[in-house]
């Protein structure tokens, strides 16, 4: 197992149990403590994990109500969201920025089903 793989399958082990311990994912993992602590590491940065230190409750932990197979937005382009959303209630003009732009166009590409392909390979 790769560690890219081992990575998804320890998200999808704290999505199960909401909580463990480094030793038992390396002892499941067939791996060291170490390799356990630098995937968590490099997890962190994407994902929302934590760890807590200590004899009773220590471990690997991942945020309340999170799932991995749900799409979660940025914080930039739920604020983008919340600032048109604003917008509209107060009927003001939704102007963007250039910047702003191109975070609502990859929302919409992210967030929209695949549309079908006529058998030319275009979009109908």
């Amino acid at each position: 197992m790769g560690s890219a793989e081992r990575r998804r399958e320890i998200m999808k082990l704290l999505c199960r149990r909401r909580h463990e311990t480094i030793e038992n994912m390396a002892f499941e993992f067939g791996v060291s403590e170490r390799t356990i602590r630098r995937d968590i590491e490099i997890l962190s940065l994407s994902e929302p994990i934590y760890t807590q230190s200590g004899r009773y409750g220590g471990g690997v932990y991942v945020t309340e109500n999170y799932s991995i197979d749900r799409l979660y937005m940025s914080e930039e382009e739920e604020n983008i969201l919340r600032r048109l959303k604003k917008m509209a209630e107060n009927h003001e003009k939704c102007i963007l920025s250039g910047t702003e732009m191109l975070i609502f166009n990859r929302l919409i590409d992210e967030y929209s089903k695949p549309k079908p392909r006529n058998l030319k390979g275009q979009y109908k």
